[in-house]
């Protein structure tokens, strides 16, 4: 006569269990629970493992968790046998501080930091890897910030737009429209950024110096659709002029802001000439990140990166593709230009004024 069976569930959570089993997401505490399922249906171990591409003894392991802890003990992954982390509270926070100045270029750089700041000089290099992901550190990309940039008057301006606004002056009868623009040289140099390549294999692009270059003009239109671009062979006061032309002619009979960066060669508030219905705001000094476009031009460069192109014509066409969307479908904008300070700032001043806008 055979051993009786032992129950699976002696402490009655199989119902519990399987309700939180049909909202669970894929991942190892799903497939736990898919072992119990199947065993309480009266699948054996011998099936369920081999279902599952486990061992018999990894199902039976978990069977006997779930009958002594339930769905906590199940789901308990305990602590491990390794040896001990020597990351102490306080060289973690030490770690944290030092992650946020972007002190390291290299985890061999936060290696010998660590060795010699708290005397860990016996400490594998490997292991720095599983500290600064303890400390939630990652390896990005930088953005160049110039050391002069006002980070005060940059906080300043998101919460101060809509009074520059208002201190235009706008015509209560004509209807607004909120620009922000910027420029974009290209060329023949060579444009080169990360490609997916086979492990082992060197990542090789075409580079040959040249130095015909030209620059695209962009507008994108906050709270509204609008997007207008211009292709110029190079920056002045005239092709600024002729671009802020464009803009107004986007729309005649609205007063159109725009807002852009204090370069020398774009027009600033009052400056003349400018188009009767256009006014300037300015930026401070050093602020891309208040720039939408500045995203947008990532977009286009990611399209015309490791490419040697044979003339300006082809790369032009290129980029004209990249933009097109742009100008054809409305909600890119949108996407492109968030929920931030500009629509929230634009929807004060249109709140406080009754003003009629877009």
């Amino acid at each position: 006569m055979s051993r009786p069976r032992t129950k699976i569930d002696p402490l009655g959570v199989g119902s519990e269990l399987l309700a939180r089993f049909k909202n669970e997401a894929p991942g190892w505490q799903r497939e736990r629970m898919l072992a119990i399922k199947l065993a309480m249906e009266g699948t054996g171990t011998q099936q369920v493992a081999d279902n599952l591409g486990r061992s018999q003894a990894t199902i039976q392991t978990w069977v006997n968790r779930f009958r002594v802890g339930g769905i906590e003990g199940l789901l308990n992954k305990g602590k491990g046998n390794g040896p001990k982390s020597r990351l102490t509270p306080e060289m973690e926070n030490a770690m944290i501080d030092e992650l946020a100045k972007g002190t390291w270029r290299t985890a061999r750089d936060a290696w010998n930091w660590l060795g010699s700041k708290f005397d860990l000089g016996d400490m594998k290099e490997p292991t720095i890897y599983k500290y600064l992901g303890k400390c939630a550190g990652r390896l990005k990309a930088t953005r160049p910030c110039n050391p002069q940039k006002d980070h005060a008057a940059e906080a300043a301006f998101r919460v101060t737009l809509a009074e520059k606004m208002e201190k235009l002056f706008l015509p209560v009868a004509s209807p607004v429209r909120l620009w922000v623009y910027d420029e974009m040289r290209y060329g023949l140099h060579p444009l080169t950024r990360k490609m997916w390549c086979l492990r082992g294999v060197r990542a090789i692009a075409p580079s040959r110096r040249r130095y015909q270059n030209g620059y695209l003009y962009g507008a994108l239109e906050v709270g509204g659709s609008g997007s207008e671009f211009l292709f110029t062979p190079a920056l002045n006061k005239e092709w600024d002029l002729g671009f802020l032309g464009q803009i107004a002619a986007h729309d005649p009979a609205a007063i159109h802001i725009v807002i852009g960066d204090g370069a020398g060669f774009h027009h600033k508030k009052d400056e003349e000439p400018l188009p009767e219905n256009v006014r300037i705001i300015t930026l401070p000094a050093y602020s891309p990140e208040l720039n939408p476009v500045e995203k947008l031009w990532d977009i286009v460069k990611d399209g015309i990166c490791n490419r040697d192109w044979a003339d300006l014509d082809q790369l032009e066409e290129k980029i004209t593709e990249r933009i097109k969307p742009y100008w054809e479908d409305a909600k890119r904008v949108t996407r492109l230009i968030g929920d931030g300070y500009l629509l929230s700032e634009l929807n004060a001043i249109w709140k406080k004024d009754f003003r009629q806008y877009n």
